[in-house]
């Protein structure tokens, strides 16, 4: 974060005592002007500060600003409209193009619907143009007499798919998209079709019928039917069902009729009907998902209950043009977004008559019109006063979302829907139009506007119509819809400090400071606005919104807002706090009257209430006012605790007294430290130890440990034992400095910590283990020794103490039985059974006597045991009891410690024992003697049967490897009935034994082969004379032959051991595979 100037916080506090200053009284006012130039010359720095601020601009050049706020009603312009000023002119919202499109024929009517324009021409000819493909011109034609056909009325549906014609001799034509031609309908005869509902169901069918819609004709009649391209295509007629369901109680000519569904309540519909002079309104209920033909009628009964009792909004006078158009807009219902009807305007001989469509609860005889009102036809700007034409009507009008389109003979207009202000209006010349404007009409789907002459086509451009809807809006101080229609920052800003301006007018400052934190005017100038009305709130509400203005970036303006907003609630909590206070002295005071006056029954409160009660109450309120903004001022503190200044926000704690604030942002900021050291000095260790239980890090428990442990030492060491991450021997100064004796709290918590360390957490550390045995050898409480004993029997095979450092403690402070214990553990055997012997603890020597695994060493130190005993005097019973008990000694090892003047009969029968003990033995030790004879004879027996063992064998016996005859070499025969040849067993031998073996085996063949030739060649000597004879002297014949038979001795033992086919050797050759890799290499055929 930025590095902070203390000339910043500085001036911060300056702020906040000015602040103080406005709260005060008037009398201050002066002091106030004074503090003010005091801190003038700051401002410059606070003006290079804020200056990268969104929306805070603290310039000087414009002077009228620091007076106050240049918008107001000098800022608006005679119409009540903001004046902005634009780099560049906008392009108008209406503009009037001639589409260049050369008609064949002058145009009887046209309509357009999703994009598809369908022009009727003279010649009974239909032009059906798909306007995103405007060069491929369906022309279609109509079955009548070309010239015949003059006039007509065409509905096109909002798919753009049906077309329905009708003229005015009661003539009605059906036309579908794709078809050559118009079919007539027969059923329609004799009905000039004048108006047609839609079903906007359409839209959502997979097939091509139009669904149930209604038609209203020209003597006052409404029908039901469904469009439906059946039939063959190329027929004439086609039979379509229409049914009459109502007839208006007037008759009169249907100029307009619409039905729509109820947005939440899909089945109930109101049907809108219009004539010359009333407009008519039915809710009912209409199933329009059924088909025409599933029942008799869908509206009928809908109509005629409407219409029976009607609801209608009559125009006296004569009937006007009686134009109906509905205008939809796309509103998110659930999951959907779907087209709503909110609009609905009604050309009347006195003027449009507009409202709102509202849907809600209504039923029959109800009415979804709001805000209606009737607008009277805009004068022309080429009308003379008093020129008839300036009075005209309009024969055709449509709604776009904000205006009211308005089609005369001669020219086009717009209303405007929220001032009905005339905002537009063009001119047709009748010379250059081919004659007067015909019709007007919209594409709901594409939001286009068209009108036509008979010889042209002109499309109404509309562009950002909503550009000055801000402005209206504002006018009328309707400041939330004007934003929601602002174009950019200027306009919204406009808007923003014209909301704020009003709401600081009306006295609702809270909600002003909040706006005008995001408007564009100076920082400096609306704080002083607010400080002038000496409440804290104001400014603060005003510095949250600006707070949150502000970008990641402006880390040195954050910091600034937040030091103040914390300067800001720490003064209203100390206000708060102040009240509650003088609330709680004078509920005391006012209960001490009352006791004073309970005798006096006339004195009490008129209603029975007693005085002490509203104040409680009024305590209460305050405490949950300080409640609140404690709460917001952690909130605050929390998320932007990156920006808060460490010393500042301590500084500020301490100065408020705010002990509870302090101790929350040093919580937050992870200082449990600080916190910590914090209750030390309230010398409150508990609650010390209670943070370090919860945020203690190991430095900080080595740390305060030592003063801790002489506090509460039962508290700390329950917290020592549940942190994992310490290490003992860093707390044993801490145990060092533990006055157990002095304090005299029961048991030991130095001990009862390191034995947690050693038991549960497996410390292996040595200096734990040597400060726990010197606490165990000082500790008073342990004279038995049994807890110093199991720890030195427990841990002392791994050595984890010290057992010489063990001794010397031990000697120290007098632990005889542990010093045996250590002397033991040492090798010291012969020590420790004279220190036990020395201290007249037979028992004790007597365990130690049996530790040695020398045994000569511990028959000495029994004799050791016994020689004490007899030089003690000891009974001679009790000798012999422990000469038994050792079963190391007897009789005869401790007749020599015995004096001569011992009687032998104290221990006769223990020297008869002996003596037919060692009789027994010499006995035992003749049989196995002889035993030991007879095996030996028998083993000669059984290797002189050896040498005449014989096998039968056939003459054609074959060996078992190579199929052979096994007489005609050197073979071996097994006890199985097997036989092999030699060199074949060997073979087979050596292809299955290990490396070893098979060395062996080579190196005593080549052995055996050197002494046969060794034999030859000393049976050739005496014929080869000394002139061939070797100069190295050969051994004997009877020598090479001993040799020999070793060799060939060891050799049968290696080869001829076993038989290779049923002994180990093949049952160890179960696990190998029947091809060898060798065999897979070389593709061996095994077959």
């Amino acid at each position: 974060m930025d590095q902070l100037k203390p000339s910043d916080f500085t001036l911060l506090q300056q702020c906040a005592e000015i602040l103080d200053l406005c709260v005060d009284s008037e009398d201050r006012r002066a002091e106030l002007v004074q503090r003010m130039e005091a801190i003038t010359q700051h401002m410059d720095y606070l003006r290079n500060t804020f200056a990268s601020l969104p929306g805070i601009s603290i310039s000087q050049k414009d002077q009228k600003k620091q007076d106050g706020l240049a918008l107001g009603i000098n800022g608006l312009d005679a119409d009540g409209y903001i004046t902005t000023t634009l780099e560049a002119e906008d392009a108008p919202i209406f503009s009037l193009d001639t589409v260049q499109f050369q008609v064949p024929n002058k145009i009887i009517s046209l309509a357009v619907a999703n994009d598809t324009l369908v022009l009727v021409i003279e010649g009974a000819k239909i032009l059906r143009i798909k306007l995103q493909e405007a060069h491929n011109i369906i022309e279609a034609s109509v079955p009548v007499n070309p010239t015949s056909l003059r006039a007509c009325n065409v509905f096109l549906d909002p798919t753009g798919r049906h077309l329905l014609l009708s003229t005015p001799q009661g003539e009605s034509f059906y036309y579908y998209d794709g078809w050559e031609h118009a079919k007539m309908l027969s059923k329609f005869k004799n009905m000039e079709v004048t108006a047609v509902a839609w079903n906007s169901m359409a839209w959502s069918t997979a097939n091509s019928s139009s669904r149930t819609i209604l038609v209203g004709t020209h003597d006052g009649k409404l029908y039901e039917t469904e469009l439906r391209p059946s039939g063959d295509a190329k027929a004439k007629r086609i039979d379509i069902a229409v049914k009459c369901v109502a007839e208006l109680p007037v008759r009169e000519r249907v100029t307009g009729i619409a039905m729509e569904a109820f947005p939440d309540r899909r089945k109930q519909h109101v049907v809108l009907i219009a004539t010359g002079t009333r407009m008519y309104q039915v809710i009912g209920a209409a199933d329009l998902e059924t088909q025409a033909g599933d029942k008799s009628s869908v509206f009928e009964a809908m109509l005629h209950n409407g219409l029976a009792n009607p609801n209608f909004q009559e125009i006296p006078g004569m009937p006007g043009p009686g134009a109906l158009t509905v205008h939809h807009r796309e509103t998110v219902l659930g999951n959907q977004v779907q087209a709503i009807a909110t609009d609905f305007a009604w050309l009347t001989s006195m003027g449009v008559f507009f409202g709102r469509l509202t849907f809600g609860a209504q039923e029959s005889g109800d009415s979804v019109i709001e805000n209606a009102a009737l607008i009277p036809y805009p004068t022309s700007s080429n009308a003379v006063n008093g020129d008839a034409d300036g009075s005209e009507q309009p024969t055709a009008l449509s709604l776009t979302a904000f205006h009211i389109l308005l089609q005369y003979s001669d020219r086009v207009c717009a209303l405007n829907m929220l001032n009905n202000k005339l905002v537009y209006e063009q001119s047709v010349a009748p010379e250059s139009s081919g004659g007067t404007l015909q019709g007007l009409t919209v594409d709901e789907a594409k939001r286009t506007c068209w009108l036509y002459s008979p010889t042209n086509i002109y499309e109404l451009v509309v562009t950002d119509e909503d550009r000055d809807v801000w402005n209206i809006f504002l006018t009328r101080h309707q400041f939330d819809a004007a934003l929601k229609h602002c174009y950019n920052d200027a306009q919204r800003d406009t808007v923003l400090r014209a909301q704020a301006e009003h709401l600081f007018a009306t006295e609702n400052y809270m909600q002003s400071a909040e706006i005008f934190a995001h408007t564009s005017l100076s920082f400096e100038e609306v704080v002083m606005r607010f400080m002038e009305k000496k409440d804290n709130r104001m400014l603060q509400a005003y510095l949250l919104s600006k707070l949150s203005t502000l970008q990641k970036q402006d880390r040195t303006q954050t910091t600034l807002l937040v030091m103040w907003l914390i300067e800001i609630y720490l003064s209203i909590i100390g206000e708060v706090d102040a009240k509650i206070s003088s609330l709680g002295v004078s509920a005391v005071s006012s209960s001490a009257e009352q006791i004073t006056a309970v005798d006096k029954p006339e004195s009490g409160s008129p209603n029975g209430q007693s005085p002490v009660e509203p104040q409680s109450n009024a305590i209460a309120t305050f405490e949950q006012e300080k409640t609140k903004v404690q709460n917001e001022l952690y909130a605050l503190v929390e998320e932007h605790k990156n920006a808060v200044d460490p010393n500042t926000t301590y500084q500020l704690a301490e100065s408020h007294g705010r002990r509870d604030f302090w101790l929350f942002y040093a919580s937050l900021r992870g200082d449990y430290e600080r916190i910590v050291e914090y209750w030390m000095e309230k010398e409150e260790f508990l609650r010390a130890i209670e943070v370090l239980g919860h945020y203690g890090t190991p430095e900080m428990f080595y740390k305060y440990s030592p003063a801790l442990m002489n506090a509460e030492p039962v508290a700390l060491v329950d917290i020592l034992m549940r942190q994992p991450n310490l290490i003992p021997s860093k707390l044993i100064p801490a145990f060092m400095r533990y006055g157990h004796d002095t304090l005299g709290s029961g048991a030991n918590q130095a001990i009862r910590y390191l034995r947690f360390c050693i038991q549960k957490q497996v410390c292996r550390d040595p200096v734990v283990y040597n400060y726990y045995l010197t606490l165990l050898v000082k500790d008073s409480a342990s004279d038995s020794e049994s807890e110093l004993m199991s720890f030195l029997t427990t841990y002392g095979k791994d050595m984890l103490y010290d057992p010489d450092y063990a001794l010397r403690m031990c000697k120290r402070y007098g632990r005889i039985q542990s010093c045996v214990h250590l002397y033991s553990l040492l090798k010291l055997h012969e020590d420790a059974v004279e220190l036990a012997l020395k201290q007249g603890d037979i028992e004790l020597a007597q365990i130690h006597a049996e530790r040695p695994d020398d045994d000569k060493l511990c028959k000495r130190l029994w004799l050791k045991i016994a020689q004490h005993m007899i030089q003690a005097k000891e009974p001679a019973s009790e000798v012999m009891e422990l000469v038994r008990r050792s079963n190391r000694l007897g009789v005869e090892d401790i007749l020599p410690f015995f004096p001569d003047f011992t009687r032998v009969d104290d221990f006769k029968d223990d020297i008869c024992v002996a003596l037919e003990d060692y009789e027994m033995q010499i006995q035992d030790l003749r049989a196995e003697m002889d035993e030991a004879t007879r095996t030996a004879e028998a083993m000669q027996s059984d290797m002189a049967t050896l040498k005449n063992r014989f096998a039968i064998l056939s003459t054609e016996e074959t060996c078992q490897v190579c199929n052979e005859p096994l007489w005609i070499r050197q073979f071996y025969a097994f006890p199985c009935q097997h036989s092999f040849h030699s060199d074949c067993l060997t073979r087979r031998v050596v292809s299955s034994c290990n490396r070893v073996q098979r060395r062996r085996i080579q190196e005593l063949q080549t052995q055996f082969g050197e002494i046969t030739k060794q034999r030859r060649q000393l049976r050739l000597t005496p014929l080869m004379g000394k002139a061939k004879s070797s100069s190295k002297p050969l051994d004997s014949d009877e020598q090479l032959e001993q040799q020999q038979r070793r060799a060939k001795q060891q050799l049968d033992a290696l080869v001829a051991g076993e038989c290779v086919l049923c002994g180990d050797a093949m049952i160890k050759s179960i696990a190998e595979p029947f091809i060898s890799m060798d065999q897979a290499a070389n593709g061996d055929d095994l077959l």
